[in-house]
């Protein structure tokens, strides 16, 4: 029975080790820890991503990309001065399709 004993504890500290990385790595079972791709772990911001209310974000502004939709911070914004008001866009995509839509509007 005692040679059994060194056996078992080294069982059990290789499962509690492999246990330990697959959390750290993939976020098994631990939230707000590691990777986890249901979260959207790992993404950055995604431009054309329509939100009905403006994320909370500490110490910035966020305005409303006229043509997407998107909200994103004045700070990294693309900004258009158009008839006394500054446009923020996303991206250099969405700034063009509005001033192409507006462009072609009769005056």
């Amino acid at each position: 029975m005692l040679e059994f004993l060194p056996r078992l504890i080294e069982l059990i500290l290789i499962v509690w080790i492999v246990r330990f990385l697959l959390r750290n790595l993939f976020g098994t079972g631990t939230p707000g820890r590691g990777f986890n791709a249901s979260a959207g772990g790992g993404q950055a911001f995604t431009a054309h991503r329509s939100h009905a209310e403006p994320p909370v974000v500490s110490g910035g502004e966020m305005k409303k990309d006229p043509q997407c939709g998107t909200y994103v911070s004045t700070e990294l914004s693309i900004k258009v001065r158009s008839g006394g008001e500054v446009l923020h866009f996303c991206s250099r995509e969405c700034q063009e399709e509005y001033m192409q839509a507006h462009s072609s509007k009769p005056a």
